[in-house]
């Protein structure tokens, strides 16, 4: 059943998911909906004083919700919404495995099917869905392109971090909150409880290190960027990293997920 509806979203142009997405953003603001007022307080928390980049913010994540299932129902439709670049092919060449880490600009399942379809054991962490049935299909569109998935909970990390010790390549979205371990870090000077591993496996020294991000394109939507960083990094310098992504596109950083939760003192979040 799922696979048949996101075969069915697949076939619709752009245009149309981005009209229909237009609407969904209207119907979250009218009725102050929860990813309405999550992406207000982070926004408002993080010092953007641009009065409209809330609005705009919601319309990016009411179409990165139509662009997963668009993706799955045929993966090769990341080509139709991302710019292409040599960058990858750089990576491919390079004697040593690569460690990237990006972060939730735009619809992150782009990122990494143009990242399984250019780098070979490619190493994936992923939150599974609530619905098994639902998350099986998901599952297995994702790993189409020869990528591994491993879940987010400590099995999955000790397979990812096997892995890693294999000389395997790993991709890893950190900016969202950790389940369990983490550190305290800043994001726009603001305190929030961030995911450690590339900190951890950075200091190793086994792999290339490099960031990857999503900004507007020229002719799609998408523009594929990609940042060497020749030596290991903290997690305070990964959240460096982040802010500048998120300052040239903010509209396009997921905002509705609750990123300053699990603080320190009597606050324990904002929302």
């Amino acid at each position: 059943m799922f696979l048949i509806l996101f075969k069915l979203i697949s076939i619709f142009p752009p245009f149309i998911l981005k009209a229909v997405s237009s609407f969904l953003a209207q119907c979250l603001i009218i009725f102050n909906l929860s990813p309405y007022r999550i992406t207000k307080k982070n926004i408002n928390h993080c010092g953007f004083k641009d009065t409209s980049l809330v609005n705009n913010s919601i319309k990016m994540t009411a179409e990165t919700f139509l662009e997963y299932p668009y993706l799955w129902g045929n993966p090769e439709n990341h080509n139709r919404l991302l710019e292409h670049n040599k960058e990858y092919h750089q990576i491919s060449q390079s004697e040593r495995p690569s460690l990237i880490f990006t972060l939730h600009m735009g619809c992150v399942d782009v990122m990494l099917f143009h990242t399984s379809k250019n780098i070979s054991d490619l190493n994936i962490i992923y939150t599974p869905a609530k619905n098994k049935n639902f998350d099986n299909v998901v599952r297995k569109i994702r790993q189409s392109m020869k990528a591994k998935l491993h879940p987010a909970n400590i099995k999955g990390m000790k397979e990812l971090y096997k892995s890693y010790l294999n000389g395997e390549n790993v991709i890893v979205a950190c900016d969202l909150v950790p389940h369990n371990r983490g550190t305290y870090s800043k994001l726009f000077n603001k305190p929030c409880f961030s995911i450690d591993l590339i900190e951890k496996l950075s200091k190793k020294d086994t792999h290339d290190l490099h960031f990857v991000y999503l900004t507007h394109g020229n002719k799609k939507k998408y523009k594929f960027n990609l940042e060497t960083i020749n030596r290991p990094i903290s997690t305070d310098e990964m959240n460096i990293f982040f802010e500048k992504a998120i300052s040239k596109a903010p509209e396009l950083y997921g905002w509705e997920y609750k990123k300053f939760r699990k603080l320190k003192g009597e606050r324990k979040n904002i929302y």
